[in-house]
């Protein structure tokens, strides 16, 4: 209950008005006024509910205008120390002004709660909140604020990244959230920073930035032209996205007027190199190379390449030779797989008769066990058997040799006796040859007295006649063949002992 006079206030409530018109006009000018603060609901307070994920941007309709330049007034009266100057959110016309406030858009915004703002002080506009939805970082370029010192480093010539709550792109972007971020004092721009899909290939889509991508013509070597579909795994880090979008404004504009064109040259030139088989057979390869390759061109724009995949090459409309050499080399592969199950086959065929003979061993295993042992008991018999024949033999063979040697040890004395006993005759046969040349006057007399003695016994013994039955002449002394035949021995005597005199007088 307030105690005022009327006729200096006027007090204007939702139910009516307390006032004294002074003048016809001032009814007139009451009722103006009140139907201006219907309008912008000044006759309930403001009330920001959580939700309706709103904040409440002010606009001062009181105070002095804005310096040159600046779109957004500054925020004034936050410090609660300074009760001259705190006007609790806009609540207090006077101390705002006496903060120092300017009349227009402030910076500073309403949230959550329930604010008392005279509207034809102040009229309040609701706006959502920023939501920076999980794997997205917001950058923020700020309309509003003094002009800080460059942040972004004497390597990077893109634009300059400032500090919060200067003008221009801050050098950290915003985390995943929900912010009361006062849109008309700046723009957040979103900057995913999971791994996104670029795809390369119509009506297919891999995130929000590829819909404008297609596939790649390509000319191979052998002169074919197919389509290439193509997909690229790319990742921002959210340390860069402030320098990626001061480089390139959005994602949107990076991947079109940055992705596409390194992108496609980059296929068009390694196609020129690959015929249409060897684009098909090493795909795995030029995909290694491509992303190896990429990986550093990517990493100039602040950019990570995870991941590239190639599609298949697709033939133009209306041509299908793409398909027929696909379909030949399916028959090519068709038919090494034959080859190779025939091969498998030939080895199950040879396994299986491994098997079954080793379940023919296994079903006569109990004959095959009593032979073995039988073998076994044989084998150990004969080599006893072996063994005590080879004892026997060794026992053997030294009673021989020792036999023999007794029996060589005997024949050597015989034969030394028996020649002995020879050497010995010998020798008196020779004494006796002797005594008989001497007693018969001369060898050669007992030589012919031998040859008369051999001459004489042959002619018993085989009986010849002594006398010839017809006596062929001649000089009549030799009558008779012993006669002749002692002459020829006596005549050989005296050569012989003429022969020595002469062979002396030769030597001589």
């Amino acid at each position: 209950m307030y105690a005022l006079n009327v006729a200096q206030f006027v007090v204007l409530t939702r139910a009516r008005t307390y006032a004294h018109a002074l003048a016809p006009s001032d009814a007139e000018t009451i009722e103006a006024m009140r139907a201006h603060i219907e309008s912008r609901n000044g006759f309930h307070p403001i009330i920001i509910q959580d939700h309706t994920d709103a904040i409440g941007v002010v606009t001062v309709h009181d105070g002095p205008g804005l310096p040159a330049g600046e779109l957004i007034a500054r925020a004034v009266g936050l410090d609660r120390a300074k009760l001259d100057q705190y006007h609790s959110h806009f609540q207090d016309a006077d101390k705002f002004l006496a903060a120092g406030g300017y009349r227009g858009r402030q910076y500073q915004v309403l949230v959550d709660g329930t604010y008392y703002v005279n509207r034809l002080f102040a009229s309040v506009e609701l706006i959502p909140k920023t939501m920076i939805e999980l794997g997205m970082a917001g950058v923020v370029v700020s309309f509003t604020g003094s002009r800080g010192a460059d942040r972004s480093g004497t390597e990077y010539q893109h634009g300059e990244l400032v500090g919060e709550g200067e003008r221009g792109v801050w050098e950290w972007p915003m985390l995943p959230g929900k912010y009361a971020f006062n849109t008309f004092a700046g723009q957040i721009v979103k900057v995913p920073t999971t791994n996104f899909i670029l795809k390369w290939e119509s009506g297919q889509s891999g995130s929000d930035f590829d819909r404008n991508l297609k596939e790649i013509s390509l000319i191979t070597r052998d002169a074919f032209e197919p389509s290439l579909p193509l997909s690229v795994v790319v990742h921002i880090d959210y340390r860069k996205a402030s320098k990626v979008i001061q480089r390139f404004g959005d994602v949107q504009r990076l991947v079109e007027q940055t992705f596409d064109p390194m992108v496609s040259a980059y296929f068009k030139n390694t196609a020129q190199t690959k015929t249409l088989i060897e684009l098909l057979q090493q795909r795995a390869e030029i995909q290694t190379i491509a992303l190896k390759d990429m990986k550093e061109k990517f990493s100039l724009y602040n950019l990570e390449l995870q991941e590239v995949l190639i599609g298949t090459p697709k033939s133009p409309q209306g041509n299908a030779q793409i398909e027929q050499i696909l379909a030949q080399l399916r028959d090519r592969q068709i038919a090494r797989e034959q080859v190779e199950t025939y091969e498998r086959q030939e080895e199950a065929a040879v396994k299986e008769r491994s098997l079954r003979e080793a379940a023919a061993i296994a079903k006569q295993q109990t004959g095959l066990t009593e032979s073995k042992i039988a073998i076994d008991m044989a084998e150990n018999k004969g080599l006893a058997e072996v063994r005590t024949q080879t004892r026997q033999g060794e026992a053997e063979g030294a009673k021989i040799r020792n036999v023999a040697a007794a029996e060589g040890e005997r024949i050597r004395t015989i034969g030394s006796a028996n020649a002995a006993r020879i050497q010995v005759e010998g020798e008196a046969t020779a004494h006796a040859a002797e005594a008989q040349v001497a007693a018969f006057g001369g060898p050669e007399i007992r030589l012919a007295q031998e040859i008369s003695a051999q001459i004489t016994r042959a002619i018993a013994e085989g009986k010849l006649a002594v006398v010839p039955q017809v006596l062929v002449g001649g000089d009549g002394k030799n009558a008779n063949a012993i006669e002749a035949i002692s002459a020829m021995v006596l005549a050989a005597g005296q050569q012989f002992r003429q022969r020595p005199a002469a062979v002396d007088a030769a030597r001589g």
